[in-house]
């Protein structure tokens, strides 16, 4: 099946099926699938990899490690996770496999040749061949041997993985991934202990997983996959995983669809029996084959991005209530019915018929024949007439003839018995001769046609005088009959009637399609309709094929050898011919890996087959050499794209290739033999009590695993002895609104749907098929003001279908905020807008609208009013331990719905989302529990409970020696000063250039050249998409600003092409340029492909386009921190343990808490972390130094680069060493260098400044590789790494040589520093910011590292001033600084405190009068309790509150 086209075409007409995660909050699941094969090509080649690419297999191998980690991550199942690699295919399936092998091989050699005709210079290493992801291949035998040791370590030592249970179904275990896990699915839902409400996310990339997903029935199942998508893609993705968009697909809701597709069925009088939806489903899948699938090809003519699905649905329609019952019962056709659909279906045939053959003359004339014989050829202008006609011509001839002018003539009679079209005949030859005619009755009744000259007037004397006159009209009426007579005398006698010229014609049409068809079977397969025994030999294989493959979805493997022995299908109209096919299935056994390897693959990929069978492949001699052509065809057959071409290659024999590879068995090494042999899935689970060394699968790469918790088991399935497999829905389960929460139902609405051509936009373009479009329904009601004012400040739903929580703060409708009253009192405050208020809320509410109708094809109605919310944002532990809702705004999510769209209350509530107690301190922190310390000293050390007194605990911390070496944000420092910024007004001034010219060119710009539109510039700046290109520009808050590189670059440009510069300058304001206003017509358009090539080559050292929030140091910077970090952790003391007791329960940081506590720290590049969590590819424990940051709509994403080196470590896109970086949510990290977590002292509370966060958004490009530990550095190019001594049992014993401890204050006089903030001093006045290099002058507070202003290469800088007694970059000298904070009363809400440190100086002011003021804030004094007991001074000794001892 056309994997992109399904999925799209699902998508657009369904346009609600799939969630965006990256945006959204979802589900919890009990089990997550992974359909591996998809992964494994992902990560370790690319189809746009250049022939000169190269990756080790360890980094591959990282790299699968990876993805398998960040997609559990994202699922975190709680049951199950499975995890199910392709291994023996069914011989049906081989076929497709052999066809995509020789595809592959072949493209890849041609792409190498054309590289060397270029002159490229190849890698001396061998190319990667991606035919190896093969059952029995050396590289899938290394890769079980990698997951194995990959899933005993993440089971040791991760807490998320110790809960489930860890399935491996390798290579060596027959059966495709995606029917290993649906056969796990179908016999588990067989069991009589089923959950019906069980939760499943299945990860794959193939259409058929749709279908697999739909026939289980279970309506709580997702399918998860990257984000797709169509056309060209303007900016290169980012390689880190944290950077994907995933989408999950939900297919609850698309069984809603597939109910409104049919809903014309469920009507009371529509069909003869009961109405079922499952069964429908079920005839949905089958349908589904027709339009090709991996064991049968598609029928003529139906192609899914042709309409192919939605005309079959049309037919269903039609068909099923004249069939009595359903065409899929449970997984067996009812052929009776199928051949009813197939009636009905084939007339599409004769629609591509006429469309092929619309052109011919044959055909024309049948159009016309479909005519009476008299009008086509009237149109013509010749007169054809039958025999019989010609008989009744000459009749009335002769009788016109026989009238002379003196005398009367009788009637002239015809017979009664003329048929229609003669009477018609007679009555047109009447009126031409100016004859009457009229019908008349005869003595017996029948009435007959009557012909008869109007009699004539008798003459007197006075029209004597006229008689010449008369006689001369008489002469020229004779004249006129006789062209008349004569016209009809030379007509063209048809010896047909019209009817029998149109019987004659539908004889020629069948002929014609009949030929046709035979044309198709004789240029596709070799013979024609006239061989009627392979013709039935052919129908009856597709139809046998139609059986198996719904067998193999609903009940497994039937038939292992059983195969569609032919590269296309039969004509629709002639599959009716095999209905009678023997349906009786041999089971038989699957193939050997060796023998699928030889069944598959070309003779190009031979050096992944053992060395014995090469000689089958390739010489001339073997018996089998036919299965292995060098040269083939490829066939487009009605498709567009070059991969879904049919590969016209020999099917394998099966008795032949057996029997000439039994005479290599022989020559096989041990090893070989091994790989030859069938394995068993495996289970893996976490045992406490077990310990033991498991060793490194890649010794040198991996560390040997010293404490290992796992144990490996064979994984049975469950049995299925005495039951039957079930389908259908099983009773208990939650369908619609009652569906558990996390997933979506459309019926939480009331509405209607229809199909139409709405033109949504699920894909950036308007979709030109139909989509079932919803209107919802009693919106008038719902969207009053009224209706929202009873909401305000309570939780609903928001974001239909894909419901949230959230908490109403404010509610609106085009002339009014609604708000409620801050003392409590529930009173309701009108406040009014203004006229641009009032223009500003309808552009709102027309988007709100817009975006529901051509994103989602939903049509809400008028919006009337809209609610305001606050967003759920998590659960936040407070200091006393109990959990509460946490709502806020949450950058980049919408804050404003329609009030239509809301929903009050939902049957299920999401369990992970509700408020409790707290557990007492002896519960939560059991002893032996691992934790981090959070006390002013020893900041984020681990620690172990040994003991609880009076709800305190007892604790053994890790503490370290001395100042923890704060290395990071010095270098951040340094490393601005030596790449300066400048604004651009400067640029321009320094180039000469007009600022309009500069701006033109930094951005993109437009050039007509042609009938093209050129886009000359650099593309240094996006200021609408708010973008800007790390390493060359940023916008600060007086504009944008460039970097040396940049300014180089412009220069380059103005100094290749001056004309063109010169050009722009002549019209800076324009915005429509030609390419003659820069150079003459004769090489315009030369100079402007030599501009494009230019600007081209310069594009292709990877510019990365970031939002302009973003910060990221580069890979110098960051390998200076790597450098300065070994420096410190070479000469730092080994940590010692050290008890403290009377730990207040604020003071402890449990891993599983992490993301309800650390959610509001804010970071800056150059920030020491250190990673809680007990979860996620770092290992526990680990210190590291940002050096990026970036948000997502819910997470800050940091770029850490680690002290250790660890397994599932990065380079953070070639940035750092190798497995030494990760991107982590802030969530997951404590920041030690800006300590804002502290459990403060009775003493200090008081004076613990405010924290307000402002979160970053920041992006950076990564990455794609590996795994750690806080200890030794496990990984090494080279030689075995020395025993691990790193995981958090060995922190908490004291075998983690770590950093040095938390920054620590001696004496008084170091109270320059308080909790990261810098005190501000006074100044008789402060210069105004005149544009500074590193954008605004003033930094957030908490951002300071020892006073000095942290300043990011490529990023958005928050620079803070400098440390009293230094200079600034303006040449004042900085006096003090002062706190705004500071004596500021806490009990008004509304005060915002602010620096007034950089207002003007007073008029009065004069040079000779500045200095220091005595008294009031800022006065000499009035800090100085601060300075000698600050929050962050060092007392000397001991802790805050808690007793320490050693």
């Amino acid at each position: 099946m056309g994997v992109p086209k399904f999925f799209r075409w699902m998508s657009e007409r369904y346009p609600t099926i799939s969630q965006l995660i990256a945006e959204n909050r979802i589900p919890e699941f009990d089990c997550l699938y992974l359909d591996m094969n998809g992964i494994i090509h992902n990560c370790t080649h690319n189809d746009s990899d250049s022939p000169t690419h190269r990756m080790s297999e360890d980094k591959m191998f990282i790299a699968i490690f990876n993805y398998i980690e960040h997609l559990f991550g994202k699922i975190k199942p709680k049951q199950l996770f499975f995890m199910a690699i392709d291994g023996v295919a069914p011989r049906a399936k081989m076929n497709q496999q052999r066809a995509r092998r020789f595809r592959t091989a072949l493209d890849a050699e041609m792409a190498r040749e054309k590289a060397i005709r270029e002159g490229i210079e190849m890698p001396k290493e061998d190319p990667f061949d991606s035919n190896c992801i093969t059952p029995g291949t050396e590289f899938m035998a290394k890769l079980t041997v990698q997951l194995k040791y990959f899933v005993n370590k993440k089971v040791s030592e991760d807490k998320d993985w110790q809960g489930v249970e860890v399935v491996l179904s390798g290579h060596e275990v027959p059966g495709e991934g995606e029917h290993k896990i649906m056969e796990y699915i179908r016999q588990t839902k067989s069991q009589p202990n089923y959950d019906p409400n069980m939760r499943h996310c299945l990860y794959g990339l193939d259409a058929d997983l749709i279908m697999l997903g739909l026939l289980s029935h279970d309506p709580h199942f997702c399918l998860l996959r990257e984000e797709v998508t169509f056309g060209r893609q303007s900016q290169k993705k980012s390689k880190e995983l944290e950077h994907q968009n995933f989408y999950l697909l939900h297919l609850c809701v698309v069984r809603e669809y597939l109910e409104l597709e049919f809903q014309e069925l469920e009507a009371p009088d529509a069909l003869s029996f009961p109405f079922d939806m499952e069964r429908v489903i079920d005839d949905f899948i089958l349908m589904a084959f027709f339009v090709g699938n991996d064991f049968l090809p598609n029928l003529p003519h139906l192609h899914i991005n042709e309409g192919a699905l939605a005309l079959m649905f049309n037919v269903y329609k039609t068909v099923l209530p004249k069939a009595k019952g359903y065409l899929n019962e449970g997984g067996v056709i009812n052929l009776e019915r199928l051949a009813l659909l197939l009636d009905e279906l084939s007339h599409v045939e004769y629609r591509f018929f006429e469309s092929e053959v619309s052109d011919a003359a044959w055909f024309k004339g049948k159009q016309m024949g479909k005519e009476d014989v008299m009008e086509k050829t009237k149109r013509r202008g010749q007169l054809v007439i039958t025999p019989k006609q010609r008989e009744i011509f000459r009749g009335i001839k002769n009788y016109v003839n026989s009238r002379s002018l003196r005398s009367e003539l009788q009637p002239y009679d015809l017979p009664a018995s003329l048929p229609a079209s003669d009477r018609k005949f007679v009555e047109e030859l009447a009126d031409n001769l100016h004859v009457k005619w009229k019908t008349v009755e005869d003595e017996n009744g029948d009435r007959h046609l009557q012909l008869s000259f109007p009699p004539r007037v008798p003459m007197n004397g006075a029209e004597n005088e006229e008689d010449d006159e008369e006689e001369k009209d008489d002469e020229e009426a004779q004249i006129a009959m006789l062209r008349v007579l004569k016209k009809y005398e030379n007509a063209k006698v048809e010896e047909m009637t019209a009817d029998d010229a149109q019987a004659e014609m539908q004889k020629k049409y069948e002929k014609k399609f009949h030929q046709w068809k035979d044309n198709y079977y004789k240029s596709k397969i070799g013979w024609g309709l006239d061989n009627e025994d392979e013709m039935r030999k052919m129908t009856e294989n597709y139809v046998q094929g139609l059986q198996w493959v719904l067998y193999y979805y609903y009940r497994g493997v039937v038939s292992w050898p059983w195969f569609y022995g032919y590269h296309y299908s039969p004509m629709i109209s002639d599959v009716k011919k095999g209905l009678n096919a023997d349906m009786d299935f041999k089971l038989g056994q699957p193939f050997r890996p060796f023998q699928q390897l030889m069944g598959v693959l070309p003779d190009r990929s031979k050096q992944i087959v053992p060395q014995p069978y090469h000689d089958l492949m390739t010489n001339p001699e073997s018996p089998i050499i036919d299965f292995y052509p060098r040269d083939f065809e490829l066939d487009m057959n009605g498709k567009k794209m070059d991969w879904e071409a049919v590969v016209k290659i020999p099917f394998i024999e099966e008795k032949r290739l057996l029997a000439a590879m039994g005479t290599k068995e022989g020559l096989l090494s041990e090893d070989e033999r091994n790989r030859n042999e069938f394995g068993v899935s495996l289970k893996f689970t976490y045992t406490s009590d077990l310990d033991y060394a498991y060793p490194s699968s890649l010794p040198g790469i991996f560390p040997d695993l010293e404490h290992c918790h796992c144990i490996e088991n064979i994984f049975e399935l469950p049995t299925m002895e005495g039951l039957e497999v079930y389908v259908g829905l099983v009773d208990g389960v939650q369908l619609g609104v009652a569906a558990l929460a996390g997933f979506p139902s459309l019926k939480v609405l009331p509405f209607h749907g229809q199909l139409g051509f709405h033109g949504v936009s699920v894909f950036q373009q308007e979709s030109r098929n139909e989509s079932m479009v919803l209107t919802l329904v009693e919106t008038e009601e719902r969207s009053k003001i009224s209706k929202a004012r009873e909401r305000l400040g309570k939780a609903i739903h928001v974001g239909y279908p894909f419901l949230q929580e959230a908490k109403v703060v404010k509610v609106s409708d085009e002339l009014f905020d609604y708000t409620l009253a801050t003392d409590g009192s529930g009173q309701v405050i009108q406040t009014p807008h203004n006229p641009h208020e009032i223009g500003a809320w309808k552009k709102k509410s027309d988007r709100v609208e817009s975006v529901y109708s051509k994103r989602l094809g939903i049509i809400i109605g008028s919006v009337e009013s809209l609610v305001h919310v606050a967003m759920l944002k998590g659960l936040r532990k407070t200091d006393d331990g109990a959990t509460v809702k946490e709502y806020g705004e949450i950058p980049g999510m919408e804050t404003d719905y329609a009030t239509q769209t809301i929903v009050d209350d939902v049957v299920s509530e999401d369990a992970r989302f509700i408020e409790r107690e707290a557990l007492p301190i002896e519960e939560e922190f059991p002893i032996d529990s691992k934790a981090f310390y959070l006390g002013e000293f020893n900041y984020g050390r681990p620690l172990q409970i040994t003991g609880h007194i009076d709800q305190k605990a007892e604790v053994w911390v890790l503490t370290l020696k001395g100042r923890e070496p704060e290395f990071g944000r010095e270098i951040a420092r340094n490393a601005e000063r030596l790449t300066p910024y400048t604004p651009s007004f400067a640029v321009a001034k320094m180039l000469r250039l007009n600022p309009l010219v500069l701006s033109k060119l930094t951005s993109s710009f437009s050039v007509n050249s042609s009938g093209l539109k050129l886009n000359l510039g650099l593309n240094l700046k996006f200021e609408a998409k708010k973008q800007k290109v790390l390493g060359y520009s940023r916008r600060s808050a007086t504009g944008w600003e460039f970097s040396p590189k940049a300014i180089n670059l412009i220069t380059e440009y103005m100094l290749k092409f001056p004309e063109f510069i010169a050009g722009i300058s002549r019209n800076p304001k324009g915005d429509l340029y030609e390419d003659t206003n820069f150079y003459p017509e004769d090489i315009a358009k030369t100079k402007m492909k030599e501009i494009g090539a230019w600007l081209k080559s310069i594009e292709s050292k990877s510019f990365e386009r970031v939002p302009l929030e973003a910060e990221q140091l580069d890979s110098e910077v960051v390998k200076a921190i790597e450098q300065a970090a070994n420096a410190a952790l070479a000469s730092g003391p080994e940590p010692e343990p050290r008890r403290i007791r009377g730990v207040p329960r604020a003071a402890l940081l449990k891993p599983s808490d992490a993301e309800s506590r650390l959610g509001g720290q804010k970071f800056a590049l150059g920030d020491r972390v250190v990673y809680v969590q007990d979860s996620g590819r770092v290992p526990i424990g680990g210190r590291g130094t940002v050096v990026g940051m970036t948000r997502t709509a819910r997470v800050t994403l940091l770029d850490v680069v680690f002290d250790t080196t660890f397994m599932s470590g990065t380079t953070l896109g070639d940035r750092c060493s190798p497995f030494r970086g990760s991107t982590v949510p802030a969530t997951s990290v404590l920041n030690l260098t800006t300590k804002q977590v502290i459990a403060w002292s009775k003493a200090s509370t008081a004076k613990q400044p405010q924290q307000q966060f402002q979160p970053l958004t920041v992006q950076n490009r990564v990455y794609g590789a590996p795994m750690a530990t806080s200890g030794q550095p496990q990984l090494f190019p080279a030689a075995a790494p020395p025993p691990l001594r790193g995981s958090f049992r060995g922190a908490v014993t004291g075998h983690l040589p770590g950093p040095r401890g938390s920054p620590r204050s001696r004496g008084r006089g170091d109270a320059a520093i308080q909790n990261g903030h810098t005190r501000q001093t006074a100044l008789p006045f402060h210069p105004a910011n005149r544009g500074a290099r590193g954008g605004n002058t003033v930094a957030p507070r908490g951002q300071h590292m020892n006073g000095q202003p942290l300043r990011a290469r490529g990023g958005n800088t928050n620079c803070g001033p400098p440390l009293p007694g230094q200079r600034n970059h303006r040449g004042y000298v900085v006096v003090d600084q002062m706190d705004p904070n500071e004596g500021v009363g806490k009990r008004n809400s509304n005060f915002r405190p602010q620096s007034y440190a950089a207002t003007p100086p007073p008029a009065s002011l004069n040079a000779g009068r500045g200095g220091r003021v005595r008294g009031g804030r800022g006065g000499r004094g009035g800090d100085r309790g601060v300075r000698a007991r600050g929050p962050n001074a060092d007392r000397g000794r001991g802790s805050t509150g808690p007793t320490a001892t050693s």
